[in-house]
């Protein structure tokens, strides 16, 4: 409560937290359940990943059966369960092996083994989050079909849209990680396709329709799970070219304190040209650096950062090189459904995102909640960019003034030695 988050509620009201007052609860009493709960980590080990988000599934569904006066479950899924397809419809795809044959083999295979099979398991999957949430979806398609349950899925979540704080973050995971680095100038090449869509869909809006769906869910009769894509790209889409160019001007003008380099963003189609870059300007540099900082006596930390950068884009790197259309006819049904008092307090519209307006505020929402910084340290921010521009000009006119000067004393080399052997006997 002592976050920035309620901060505006602390401002113009403070009075009221003495009126909250913790009390026990009892899940036996209480009639709506949200799961939310699952390991993001896209590099998790099967087993944990299995443990969590599947077994963690089973678990509270045995809860829920339990709960004798159940109103509605609502599990929050992923957009990307299913990602090994282009177009995603909102209904529970079959699973590359059933649930309960997997939860076998974890018990008496060790982890080596589990390793070993992990490819073959998530065949043309990116990673183990993206295959135990589409099992998770089936574990409730299979045991939890006498509940009142509904699924939300989310694609790409980012920083709040509107309230109670625009651009507000706490976690570096998926864009805000990205866009951070960019912004410190630790990262200024990227794989991925320019015309693909980033489909970003900000967390205020996710929560949103979390609340309305369990509603919506109370007063609907179906025999098979309902399924809502909570997505951006199909109703009102923002590419990846967008983004980039909008980063490399927001930047320039509100800079982040102690940049390491100028910013500068560039989006490769080509993997083999992405790689030569990353590792001539970034990972080069960084051992480099890193031998000095060992020789003078120094901790070196820019290949450990690095290493750190390196793993955060190869986990965006299926998601910014690929497209998907997801069906969002759930979400247009919830949204038609509800009054228009409930639209203004539960806004959940993606069609009224202004882009520009929203990344603005996501990238001073990273600014000041994630790293801390304020406007009124601009003007330093903006002062150190200038002479990080002076030094990186500098540093460029040296590199090529020595590198035409080598190279034309090379040729003035084999000039010398053509004419002294091939021509002058002549």
């Amino acid at each position: 409560l002592k976050g920035p988050l309620f901060s505006r509620l602390w401002a113009q009201s403070p009075s009221v937290f003495s009126k909250l007052v913790p009390v026990t609860g009892n899940l036996l009493e209480e009639g709506l359940v949200f799961h939310c709960a699952a390991t993001v980590k896209f590099d998790e080990a099967l087993r944990l990943s299995i443990e969590m988000n599947v077994l963690g599934t089973q678990r509270l569904i045995a809860l829920c059966h339990m709960i004798r006066n159940l109103s509605v479950l609502v599990h929050v899924s992923t957009a990307y369960a299913n990602c090994d397809k282009s177009s995603l419809f909102e209904q529970i795809y079959p699973p590359p092996v059933p649930p309960t044959k997997l939860f076998e083999a974890i018990d008496w295979m060790d982890d080596h083994m589990i390793n070993a099979m992990t490819p073959f398991l998530l065949g043309n999957r990116p990673n183990t989050y993206t295959l135990t949430k589409a099992l998770a979806e089936v574990q409730l398609a299979e045991d939890a079909l006498q509940l009142p349950v509904i699924i939300v899925r989310p694609s790409i979540i980012g920083a709040m849209w509107r309230d109670p704080l625009p651009g507000w973050t706490d976690n570096i995971n998926g864009p805000t990680g990205i866009f951070a680095a960019c912004g410190k100038g630790v990262l200024t090449n990227m794989c991925g396709s320019n015309s693909s869509k980033a489909d970003i869909i900000p967390v205020d809006i996710v929560s949103n329709l979390i609340i309305v769906a369990a509603s919506y869910r109370l007063n609907l009769k179906c025999e098979k799970i309902p399924v809502v894509h909570c997505c951006s790209g199909t109703l009102n889409p923002i590419h990846w070219d967008h983004i980039v160019n909008f980063l490399q001007c927001f930047f320039r003008e509100y800079p982040l304190d102690q940049c390491y380099r100028v910013p500068s963003t560039h989006f490769h189609s080509s993997r083999l040209l992405f790689l030569l870059n990353f590792y001539l300007k970034h990972m080069g540099p960084a051992y480099i650096i890193d031998f000095f900082c060992v020789l003078t006596g120094r901790k070196k930390k820019f290949t450990r950062m690095y290493g750190k950068v390196w793993r955060m884009v190869e986990t965006l790197h299926y998601f910014t090189t690929r497209g998907w259309n997801f069906e969002t006819n759930g979400l247009l049904e919830i949204w038609n459904s509800i009054s228009d008092d409930d639209k203004q307090v539960f806004n959940f519209d993606v069609r009224q995102i202004d882009w520009d307006s929203y990344l603005f505020d996501y990238l001073m929402g990273i600014k000041r909640y994630i790293l801390g910084e304020n406007l009124e340290e601009l003007p330093r921010a903006r002062g150190n960019l200038i002479r990080l521009k002076m030094y990186s000009t500098l540093f460029s006119a040296i590199f090529w003034w020595s590198a035409i000067r080598l190279f034309a004393r090379c040729v003035f080399l084999f000039l010398m030695i053509f004419f002294e052997f091939f021509v002058l006997p002549y």
